[in-house]
């Protein structure tokens, strides 16, 4: 009997790991924000989000601007002073399963809205979805290349700041090796990391964009992981363990 605690146990401290300070990780389980993110939408002022689903939906009707202005739709959250080696990474769908005119996708700030990277999916309409890696310098835009992913909505992405430089994956299901985007980096040299940042890049065509979020996790120096004091998370543990 004692035996069998003891292995329990230790399963028990495999399993904790998943929210070990360090990691992040938004599900949207919910039906509300997770405290830790800010909306704002200062141009339009006529994008709406909402939880709903387990998805985070991130709705524009018709909009119609480029990627040069800094008052995209944008939902924020702080990045600690001493996480400036970072992942942000999510799973990531739209509507319609292929692309409007637009770029949607995971954004890491400086000080200055102007100053970001960026790895983006989407595209020209009705296109195959393609990977947008970039990033936004002094106002001026560094284009890094467009990448056809090969296959359609869900995709998950990965953005990997090491020091200067940056780095774009993409996988289309759990289980897939990642593969990096162009095999290539590019350097960007972001003073001090601000924040972290789910968007639209632009909405040039004019269409109503949807913006959907399976989960999004922020990994880095002195990331404390989201507070869960739910249930239904128990359950799934113990049923994870069982099983």
């Amino acid at each position: 009997m004692k035996k069998n605690i003891v292995m329990t146990l230790a399963i028990i401290a495999v399993l904790i790991p998943v929210a070990l300070p360090g990691v992040w990780t938004d599900d949207f389980e919910g039906e509300t924000l997770a405290k830790e993110w800010e909306f704002r939408d200062r141009r339009e002022k006529v994008t709406k989000t909402e939880v709903k689903d387990g998805f985070l939906r991130m709705n524009n009707p018709k909009g119609n601007w480029g990627h040069m202005t800094a008052d995209k739709a944008m939902l924020e959250r702080d990045v600690p002073a001493s996480s400036q080696n970072l992942i942000v990474s999510g799973i990531f769908s739209s509507e319609p399963e292929k692309p409007v005119d637009a770029w949607v996708g995971m954004f890491i700030f400086g000080s200055d809205q102007m100053d970001f990277a960026c790895l983006l999916y989407g595209g020209e309409a009705n296109q195959p979805q393609k990977a947008l890696i970039g990033s936004m310098v002094q106002g001026a835009w560094q284009d890094k290349g467009h990448f056809e992913t090969g296959f359609d909505v869900p995709l998950h992405l990965k953005l990997e700041k090491k020091k200067d430089v940056f780095t774009g994956y993409v996988k289309r299901k759990e289980g897939d090796d990642w593969k990096q985007i162009g095999n290539k980096t590019w350097a960007h040299k972001i003073k001090q990391v601000k924040k972290v940042g789910l968007g639209i890049m632009n909405n040039w065509g004019g269409k109503t964009v949807v913006f959907l979020v399976d989960s999004f996790s922020l990994e880095g120096e002195g990331v404390k992981p989201m507070a869960v004091d739910s249930a239904k998370k128990l359950a799934t543990a113990w049923a994870e363990l069982k099983r």
